[in-house]
């Protein structure tokens, strides 16, 4: 299904495959998913600032709700309007998870297919802890623990996740009662629990594109803990 990324994937196929005769494959991993990070770290500054620049607008998007609540066109307009004059995109914040989307289509193709444009995937025979990077939870075996492990590593992640999440959104005040807040406010309650979508991909996913997640995951947690100090507007 994912073959039409295999002219793409072979150079990094051959690079990945010739760091691992010098390194463990996991620990190639976590440096392929470190230099995937460090290359999308600029993106996530600016989606930082984005969401400071949303906080500071938050009580004008109030406002503009309150105002405007009961006409949907007239709301949309003022809202654009709003954000065109304060210099934010509404859809800030989205680049970097869709970014990283192709990225983790690329690492399950590399630990999952038999072949990779036509060459034998070199990938498949290396192991964590004994456990091939193909394996997936269902057919662990005697290497259950392993990913029992990364389940629970993940689960830790996306439950401190779930914490840096929810102390940082922006919601509307009680007193907006907008059909437009109402939905904000459901989606705080939800964005939140998304985190937890990463163990579910854990538990599914082979074993090489696990660790990949909860690398990324890991490295998501400690970026904006240090990017909301370090950056400001």
């Amino acid at each position: 299904m994912l073959s039409w990324l295999d002219p793409l994937l072979l150079p990094a196929h051959h690079l990945i495959d010739l760091t691992a005769q010098w390194l463990p494959m996991p620990l190639v991993i976590v440096l392929l998913t470190i230099l995937v990070r460090l290359a999308l770290h600029p993106l996530n500054r600016a989606t930082h600032r984005a969401s400071l620049h949303r906080q500071r607008i938050a009580p004008q998007l109030q406002q503009v709700r309150a105002w405007h609540g009961k006409d949907p066109e007239r709301l949309q307009r003022e809202l654009l309007d709003l954000h065109r004059r304060e210099g934010v995109s509404p859809a800030a914040g989205c680049l970097p998870a869709l970014v990283q989307l192709p990225v983790i289509m690329i690492i399950y193709r590399l630990f999952s297919a038999p072949q990779i444009g036509g060459q034998t995937n070199a990938l498949l025979h290396h192991t964590l802890l004994g456990v091939p990077m193909t394996a997936h939870l269902a057919t662990a075996g005697a290497g259950l623990p392993v990913f029992l492990g990364l389940v629970g590593l993940s689960l830790v992640v996306a439950y401190l996740t779930m914490r840096q999440t929810r102390a940082h959104l922006v919601t509307p005040t009680p007193a907006t009662d907008s059909p437009q807040a109402e939905v904000a406010r459901t989606m705080n309650r939800i964005m939140p629990m998304m985190s937890f979508g990463s163990v579910f991909a854990v538990a599914v996913l082979p074993l090489g594109t696990g660790l990949y997640l909860v690398t990324s995951a890991l490295w998501t947690l400690g970026e904006r803990y240090a990017v909301r100090r370090l950056v400001t507007v």
